[in-house]
């Protein structure tokens, strides 16, 4: 049974809420269904990777499907009713940021399922689904938050500019992901620890060459995240740069990118000393990013 009733009952930060008869809003049971969903495959993926079992691996990949559509349908319900514009306006709050950025790892674990990194995927697996499960859990404190990015949606380009730059910062963190992956399986081959377990990885060669595939298209992305900024801040203010925290960041991830797609082109770095600067550049950024998204409530880039 369902009935509609003040979500500052709630304090989800929104005018009406679906609520069951429980006291559980719609959208209360929907997460805490994604999130219980997430953390079962999350579990399933780590223990099919430590015992090479496909039974495990099966009901982890079927467990990240079904958690896969309970997450889009606590999207469907968090912004029921929102018109278009609304719809886009409400996914911009900072639970809203949380959420795109979950829905778009979802979707890169959707491609590489099907891509030519498939055969890898268990091990994608092992490491995303409990990734996603910690940003899901981290998010809780923001849900009841009304704290929103304004866009300005006069500009066509506003849709493709977020879109490209936030799967270049993606990629970016898949490049990470690999490069961790890359250190923790080279420290371990060289003390020949679990060498059964090990096996179970892919290669050196194999996370290398991923890693350079992640931030090759990091970089176009992220480039083309850029242009696409500074030319609508350049017809909106008269100027490419406004000097925000986002901006910065933006622009010191572009320079870690190139830096890192620069390096594996040539011969002058070794992947160790590749893994560990991006590794650490990752780290350092991603600190910059939770400390602005939380913290900074000014400029046109903060939420407000």
């Amino acid at each position: 049974m369902l009935e509609l009733i003040p979500a500052n009952k709630a304090g989800l930060g929104r005018q009406n809420e679906l609520y069951c008869a429980e006291g559980f809003s719609m959208f209360e049971l929907a997460f805490i269904l994604t999130l219980a969903g997430f953390v079962i495959a999350s579990v399933l993926a780590v223990y099919s990777l430590h015992t090479d079992n496909s039974a495990h691996y099966a009901r982890a990949r079927g467990g990240f499907y079904a958690s896969s559509v309970l997450f889009m349908l606590t999207g469907v319900v968090r912004f029921y009713g929102d018109a278009p514009a609304g719809l886009l306006q409400g996914t911009f709050t900072i639970w809203g940021f949380f959420y795109i950025f979950v829905a778009l790892l979802i979707f890169t674990l959707i491609y590489l399922n099907f891509s030519r990194w498939s055969a890898q995927w268990k091990t994608f697996a092992a490491f995303a689904l409990p990734f996603i499960s910690v940003i899901l859990a981290a998010s809780i404190p923001f849900t009841g938050s009304s704290r929103k990015i304004i866009l300005d949606l006069s500009h066509g380009l506003v849709p493709v500019h977020i879109l490209v730059s936030v799967l270049g910062e993606l990629f970016y963190l898949m490049g990470f992901a690999g490069s961790v992956l890359y250190l923790v399986m080279e420290g371990q081959l060289r003390k020949k620890r679990s060498m059964k377990f090990i096996y179970r990885f892919p290669t050196l060669e194999s996370i290398e060459n991923f890693n350079r595939w992640a931030i090759s298209r990091a970089f176009l992305l992220l480039s083309a995240g850029i242009a696409s900024g500074m030319f609508m801040t350049y017809t909106v203010f008269g100027a490419p740069f406004q000097g925000t925290a986002k901006e910065v960041i933006l622009y010191l991830s572009w320079m870690c990118i190139l830096a890192l797609f620069t390096l594996s082109r040539g011969n002058a770095v070794g992947p160790h000393r590749r893994s560990q600067l991006a590794a650490l550049a990752f780290l350092v950024l991603l600190g910059f990013v939770l400390f602005s998204n939380i913290f900074i409530q000014q400029g046109f880039h903060s939420f407000r």
